[in-house]
C-alpha cells in the first residue's frame, strides 16, 4: 500500500519517537515546521518538499502524527477516498473520519527500498526549479522569505501567523537545521489577536514574529503589554507588506476587491508611537506574480 505519512505540530519529547518511526517506515514524510522535523538531517532523504506532490504520491493510506496540519492537502482529505489514521495526543482526529490513536501505539511497517524513487526525485527537481526562480526575483514575497529564513540566527524562537506567512514559510524558508523554535496560529478567526499571542509566548532573548500586513493591522493595540515583559525578553516583529490580502489573489474569486482590503498602509509611525522595532518586508507585486505564475507552469 502507497502511504504517507504527514507529521503535524509535535512535542518536543515525541520527537525521537517519530523520527525512528519514519527511518523504520521508509515512506515519505511531509513535516510541517511545527513538528520540529522539517529541517531534520537524519530525515532528510524522506521528507517531501512540496506540498503538491501530495496530491500526485497516488497515496492509499495516510498517517496523521501530532496536532492538527494547516496544509492544504489536509482539508483536501476530507474529499479524497483515502484512508486516514491519527496519532495525537489530541482526542478528536481534526477530519470527519479515522480513529484517534496515542502516539506510543505507533509500530513501524517498512516500505522496499526504492519504492517511492520517482516520487522523490520529482519532488527533488520541483524545489531546485522554484529556488532557481527565486533566485531571478529577489525583489518577490517568497524570496525575501526565503532570505528571512536564512538571517534569523540558530536557536530562535519563530512566531508564524496568519495563513500566508505560514505557507510561505513551509513552502520556501530554509531546511537547515538551525534548531528553530516554530508556532503558528490559523484558523476561521486566526487573523485576530496574532501580536498578542507572540507577546505572550515570548522567552529570552531570540524571538521573531512573522506576520502579514492585515495580521498587523488587526491586533495594532498589542505592543501595550512590551513594558510588562520579563526584562530579558528581545524580540523582533516583521511584518510582510503586500499591500492586503494577497492570499486571495491565489484564489478563483470574481470580485477581488471585496475581501483583499488593499491599503497603502507603513508600520513605522506604528512602532514609533510604541517604542518598538519594525522590519517591513516590501515585496514588489509584479516579481511576486511572476514567481506564483512560474511556480504554477511547473504543475501544469
Amino acid at each position: 500500500m502507497s502511504e504517507l505519512i504527514l507529521i503535524g505540530g509535535l512535542a518536543p519529547r515525541h520527537r525521537d519517537r517519530i523520527r525512528d518511526f519514519c527511518l523504520r517506515s521508509n515512506r515519505p514524510v511531509y513535516a510541517e515546521p511545527l513538528s520540529g522535523l522539517r529541517e531534520d538531517v537524519q530525515l532528510d532523504h524522506l521528507l517531501v518538499r512540496n506540498e503538491r506532490m501530495l496530491a500526485r504520491g497516488g497515496f492509499e493510506s495516510v498517517i496523521r502524527i501530532g496536532r492538527v496540519p494547516t496544509l492544504r492537502f489536509w482539508r483536501d482529505l476530507d474529499s479524497l477516498p483515502i484512508n486516514v489514521t491519527h496519532y495525537s495526543d489530541l482526542p478528536f482526529p481534526g477530519l470527519t473520519r479515522g480513529d484517534v490513536h496515542p502516539i506510543e501505539e505507533l509500530t513501524a511497517r517498512p516500505a522496499e527500498a526504492g519504492r517511492y524513487t520517482d516520487f522523490f526525485e520529482c519532488d527533488r527537481k520541483k524545489t531546485a526549479e522554484l529556488q532557481r526562480i527565486l533566485d531571478q526575483e529577489p525583489a518577490s514575497e517568497l524570496a525575501m522569505v526565503r532570505a528571512l529564513s536564512l538571517q534569523i540566527p540558530p536557536s530562535a524562537r519563530i512566531y508564524l501567523g496568519n495563513s500566508l506567512p505560514i505557507r510561505e514559510w513551509d513552502l520556501v524558508a530554509t531546511r537547515e537545521q538551525k534548531d528553530f523554535t516554530i508556532e503558528a496560529n490559523r484558523g476561521a478567526n486566526g487573523i485576530d489577536g496574532q501580536l498578542s499571542t507572540f507577546f505572550g509566548w515570548c522567552r529570552g532573548a531570540n524571538n521573531w514574529c512573522i506576520v502579514g500586513d492585515l495580521t498587523a493591522i488587526y491586533d495594532m493595540n498589542a505592543p501595550w503589554i512590551v513594558p510588562q515583559l520579563e526584562p530579558e525578553v528581545r524580540f523582533q516583529l516583521v511584518i510582510i507588506n503586500n499591500e492586503g490580502g494577497k492570499i486571495f489573489r491565489r484564489l478563483p474569486l470574481r470580485r477581488l476587491e471585496l475581501i483583499e482590503n488593499a491599503h497603502n498602509f507603513h508600520f513605522d509611525s506604528w512602532a514609533k508611537m510604541w517604542s518598538i522595532e519594525v522590519t517591513e518586508l516590501r515585496p514588489d507585486p509584479e516579481a511576486t506574480r511572476r514567481v506564483w505564475q512560474r511556480y504554477d507552469e511547473l504543475w501544469a
